[in-house]
């Protein structure tokens, strides 16, 4: 991934946590554009859609969001993500699905330890107790 790439990343990061949803998603609706052709094949893409999908989630559009993780999941490296399987997870909790959130929470677990819940509310752990 270039530079470009990664710095409007770290932006639509920043503007996530401040809050400014759509600002973030068009951030990284910039950073994919920038990928190479087929954007869907290249190193990175998982991580861009994730962090959609992510923003998403915070804007309490869940629907959406596990669509975006769930399309994130295919894209090179993205299901040996901890971080993609924790948000694909809390957007199945969201919806009600239960029994997928679980097995979502379990892969996280597994790829990153205990580590992946730290900052996380309890009831998405507690799902896998």
């Amino acid at each position: 991934m270039n530079d470009e790439i990664e710095e409007l990343c770290d932006l639509g990061a920043d503007l996530a946590d401040a809050g400014g949803f759509s600002k973030a998603l068009e951030a990284y609706e910039s950073a994919w554009s920038l990928l190479e052709h087929p954007a869907h094949e290249r190193e990175g893409s998982a991580w861009i859609l994730g962090n959609i999908g992510y923003t998403r989630f915070l804007q309490g559009d869940y629907a959406a969001a596990r669509d975006d993780l769930t399309r994130a999941m295919t894209l090179p490296g993205g299901d040996r993500n901890a971080f993609l399987h924790l948000r694909l997870g809390q957007c199945l909790h969201e919806l009600g699905d239960h029994p997928r959130a679980a097995e979502q929470f379990r892969l996280a677990l597994a790829l990153e330890g205990e580590a992946v819940f730290i900052d996380e509310a309890p009831r998405y752990r507690a799902l896998i107790d």
